[in-house]
């Protein structure tokens, strides 16, 4: 492993294309989350696989979550509570309104929430992007890109799940 103090660190310019890029698309590497997400339906995203396994739309709400918690490592301040209950770190409690009204509502959270992301890392310092959060070994720059290396994660693990579970549809 590269030792932290050899590690580059990312520039505010990257951090927001490679955010973007894993987000919203198009991606190089395949498809992006939002684009992963498309033709979701609430039913597809609410049933699993099995009792082991998340969701799409757990794993919706945990993307949203993530971004909440580097919001407020970034801003260094604790913001507006995060709208869903959470279960444990990163992770909420699954929904138990499983509607599409609902679906399409905490797909909208995370797109807020990605915006939100985007637009703190836009007005952030160069201090507070070199910051190292306390517990923590990587700079919230740091941390930034490997959210995007996050989203991109489940992004292929989504259309993953979409695809099985159309199989079963």
């Amino acid at each position: 492993m590269t030792p932290i103090a050899e590690r580059s660190q990312p520039d505010r310019g990257t951090i927001l294309a490679a955010l973007n890029e894993s987000y919203v698309g198009p991606a190089w590497h395949g498809p992006s989350v939002r684009e992963s997400l498309d033709g979701v339906t609430a039913p597809a995203a609410s049933r699993k696989l099995s009792p082991t396994r998340n969701s799409i739309w757990e794993l919706v709400l945990h993307l949203a979550h993530g971004r909440h918690l580097l919001i407020e490592r970034l801003t260094g301040a604790p913001g507006a509570e995060f709208p869903r209950t959470v279960k444990g770190p990163w992770w909420p409690v699954t929904p138990t309104d499983t509607s599409d009204a609902a679906w399409r509502s905490d797909l909208a959270l995370l797109g807020e929430y990605h915006t939100k992301l985007i637009d703190a890392i836009r007005r952030a310092t160069p201090a507070q992007l070199d910051r190292i959060p306390a517990k923590s070994e990587h700079t919230l720059a740091q941390q930034l890109i490997g959210m995007a290396l996050h989203d991109t994660y489940h992004a292929g693990q989504i259309r993953l799940l979409a695809l099985e579970l159309s199989d079963f549809a």
